[in-house]
């Protein structure tokens, strides 16, 4: 495996397929994450021109990518140290890209926490992706199906087959498109619920009022919340919906 965990897109059909996931957007550029051989970026550069720029953390490949697609403004660092209020610029943003697994979380976390974010259309492990496509109940429903929902709605673009990159990683991925929306139109609220969803999956096991009792919330308090939301008392925090999380957070922090 590369040293930055990098696996390259070699399916043309795909590749044009996820480029085109950004067709009818309202953007002012485009920011690609992680172009590594340029597998995507041939299909976004003669789109966007000069509204596109790519980040690259490897700087090994920047002089192939320079090579390959001159008048593209390549900025190597680090995505997650990136600022990108500088990086982007005023306006609105599409961000990009076959993220790296160790870190594809964190990348999303950053961009969905951008004020100029337009939408974004990101690669990710299967795991990770069905766990934020998923409905309460799912055995994959949790924090981040929740974290995730609070700040954008997201859609199913395409599952790709591991045999689709190189070097062949030991998992499936899929693509996900994300358009931003605020659910909490207060920031305390947002954090507060952020707070209680975290506390809640702690214990993924146990009943959510069990699991918020043993991260310090008043067990009572929490009993009472849940009845007065309609919820047995049994229920478990991958039953519970968004909009009574928010409900539930309101009440206990």
């Amino acid at each position: 495996m590369p040293k930055y965990s990098q696996v390259f897109l070699t399916d043309q059909g795909i590749c044009s397929e996820i480029a085109s996931s950004l067709d009818g957007g309202t953007f002012d550029r485009v920011i690609e994450i992680g172009p590594g051989g340029g597998a995507i970026t041939g299909f976004l550069f003669p789109k966007y021109g000069a509204r596109m720029k790519a980040v690259e953390i490897d700087p090994k490949l920047l002089p192939a990518l320079r090579s390959r697609f001159p008048g593209l403004e390549i900025v190597n660092m680090d995505f997650l140290l990136a600022d990108l209020e500088d990086l982007a610029g005023p306006g609105k943003t599409a961000f990009i890209g076959n993220l790296p697994y160790e870190c594809a979380t964190a990348i999303l976390e950053k961009t969905l926490s951008f004020p100029g974010l337009a939408m974004a259309v990101f690669m990710f492990q299967r795991e990770v992706a069905r766990r934020i496509l998923a409905a309460p109940g799912d055995h994959d429903y949790g924090g981040l199906t929740l974290l995730t929902a609070a700040r954008s709605s997201s859609e199913l673009v395409m599952d790709v087959d591991a045999a689709s990159f190189t070097p062949v990683p030991a998992v499936d991925s899929s693509v996900v498109a994300f358009r931003p929306r605020k659910f909490f139109a207060d920031q305390g609220r947002e954090e507060a619920f952020r707070g209680l969803v975290k506390k809640a999956f702690r214990h993924r096991r146990k009943t959510l009022v069990n699991s918020l009792s043993l991260c310090g919330v008043d067990k009572a308090a929490a009993s009472a919340a849940v009845e007065k939301h309609g919820l047995k008392q049994t229920v478990r925090p991958q039953e519970i919906s968004l909009e009574i999380f928010a409900g539930l957070s309101a009440e206990l922090t």
